[in-house]
């Protein structure tokens, strides 16, 4: 069951690279936060009580539910649709991401059995690996703000789902993934921020009185 959880994980950067809707790219956050929830439930009979709420509020909570209300409120008020600016076709990224997710299923068997390596499952090491090469290849292709936001959150999920490998060995690694969501929501602010600099030259707060929504 666990695997089959992993392997969905992987199969949402299919989607993720084949579609131009912006929204479905949010629901998608949505399954993964719920598929990395899953993923994290088959270890809690090895966590504390405390770890066990810790993981459920970084996976459904901050990952499946907060981020994601976020991101479609800037959707709905920017009237945010698609992303097709992209420099690659959309079937050619489907390709190519399915090339890489491929590899990750296949690449890792050849040296994650090695003595150093051993307490880390191939799967989980593959499709990781894999979900934070895809999102790192879509940043450089895509140039709106907020594909570039949740591709940079499903890299973050491919970072989560690694430390979930090594869970048992070193489990302040998937506590300390709270941190990088954090980051995200700087991240998020700074580059809108930055668009607001852009457009005012200054960032004096009385510069906010003059948005609109435009229709």
């Amino acid at each position: 069951m666990e695997n089959g959880f992993i392997i969905l994980l992987g199969l949402t950067m299919l989607y993720l690279a084949a579609t131009s809707r912006i929204v479905s790219h949010i629901r998608l956050l949505i399954i993964q936060g719920v598929l990395l929830f899953l993923v994290c439930a088959c270890h809690f009979q090895h966590q504390s009580a405390l770890n066990i709420a810790f993981l459920t509020v970084e996976t459904l909570v901050v990952k499946a539910f907060l981020i994601p209300w976020f991101l479609f409120k800037v959707v709905r008020k920017n009237a945010i649709s698609r992303d097709i600016g992209a420099n690659i076709p959309h079937f050619y990224c489907l390709v190519i991401a399915s090339i890489i997710l491929l590899l990750g299923f296949i690449a890792p068997n050849y040296f994650v059995g090695s003595e150093g390596m051993k307490m880390i499952s191939p799967l989980y090491f593959g499709i990781s690996l894999a979900i934070i090469i895809i999102s790192l290849w879509l940043i450089t292709i895509k140039h709106k703000i907020i594909s570039n936001v949740i591709e940079f959150i499903t890299m973050e999920n491919g970072i989560f789902l690694l430390s979930l490998s090594v869970a048992k060995e070193m489990p302040v690694l998937v506590n300390m993934g709270v941190l990088l969501d954090v980051f995200i929501a700087i991240y998020i602010l700074g580059l809108f921020v930055n668009e607001i600099n852009r457009e005012f030259k200054d960032l004096e707060v009385s510069n906010l009185s003059d948005l609109r929504d435009y229709e």
